[in-house]
């Protein structure tokens, strides 16, 4: 099975105030870090969605379009490429890849922690691909990803014992960093 990446780091970063892929933790920046989790947890390929300007960067289908859209023009973009894919936000510095890993064994379309939409995996196909996009376009407003996950047939698992998931949203959250 051949698996890609995707970092989702085309936020505003408007509660943090400066770009989150530039922030640093323990000499890595943010974005190497999710980069470096990814391929730990078996991505052969990494996108990084809403970063056009960086090498396997894609662009945001639309402005403001959301993580969502920012999902879907990955998907896009990876076309058939890859049997499945891993999604992690670029604000969880201290996502393990094993927790990556447990998302993708898990059986069906895909899977994402109890509680939180983000990380998640999903397998690929031409019908998963096309469903996104029409979930996307048909939005009445900015769609949820929680929505979209639910929409492609995705469930909720419970997270392993001891894992804790979070996003980094505010220099204060940053500031909560252990090394």
């Amino acid at each position: 099975m051949t698996i890609a990446g995707v970092i989702l780091c085309g936020g505003k970063s408007r509660r943090m105030g400066l770009d989150k892929a530039g922030l640093r933790f323990n000499g890595r920046t943010w974005l190497d870090i999710a980069a470096q989790t990814l391929t730990a947890a078996g991505a052969e390929t990494l996108i990084y969605s809403g970063r056009p300007d960086l090498p396997g960067g894609v662009a945001d289908p639309a402005p403001d379009a959301g993580p969502a859209g920012g999902i879907v023009a990955a998907l896009r973009h990876l076309g058939d490429r890859c049997d499945q894919a891993l999604f992690v936000p670029v604000d969880m510095p201290e996502l393990p890849p094993e927790a990556l890993t447990f998302l993708a064994a898990q059986p069906g379309a895909g899977a994402f922690f109890h509680g939180d939409p983000l990380p998640f995996a999903l397998r690929l196909s031409p019908t998963v691909i096309e469903a996104a996009q029409a979930f996307v376009t048909t939005a009445a407003r900015s769609p949820s990803v929680w929505g979209l996950l639910i929409h492609l047939g995705c469930v909720e698992v419970p997270a392993p014992p001891g894992l804790i998931l979070r996003n980094l949203n505010t220099p204060e959250d940053a500031a909560t960093l252990k090394s």
